[in-house]
């Protein structure tokens, strides 16, 4: 006889979207491109025990004046991330590498205490930004 019970696996990269509080915005992400030097591993990425160097969904970034590219937002930063332009919005995270792609969130509602980078947090909520968001918690 065959058995037809139910199993559940999961397979691949965890994917932790929790920070995202609606789907506002989801869909009007806009390209951006990082750069790999401004991210620390141990902060920014290989975060708590993954060790897969993905930059994971929800870090806030600044686009950097020089180059366009972006960074991990730090207001105390002086080549333009210190100006909030959004989130990575890629589901899985990005791949640490040179000149990788993502997804820019612009504009969504936020639930800060889900941020992956606990540094975060607190300060997107008073980040001057170039996006609109709107911060919630439960």
């Amino acid at each position: 006889m065959t058995d037809f019970s139910v199993t559940k696996a999961v397979v691949g990269v965890p994917v932790d979207t929790r920070w995202r509080a609606g789907k506002h915005g989801q869909d009007a992400a806009r390209p951006g491109q990082l750069d790999a030097s401004k991210f620390t591993d141990g902060t920014h990425y290989n975060i708590g025990t993954r060790d897969d160097n993905i930059i994971p969904s929800g870090v806030a970034v600044g686009q950097i004046t020089a180059s366009g590219k972006y960074g991990p937002y730090d207001s105390t930063a002086e080549d333009g991330r210190e100006t909030l332009a959004g989130f990575i919005n890629d589901d899985g995270g990005v791949t640490v590498s040179t000149n990788a792609t993502f997804a820019l969130l612009v504009h969504g509602i936020v639930k800060a205490s889900m941020l992956p980078i606990s540094g975060q947090r607190t300060a997107v909520k008073t980040a001057d930004t170039t996006g609109s968001f709107i911060y919630v918690e439960d």
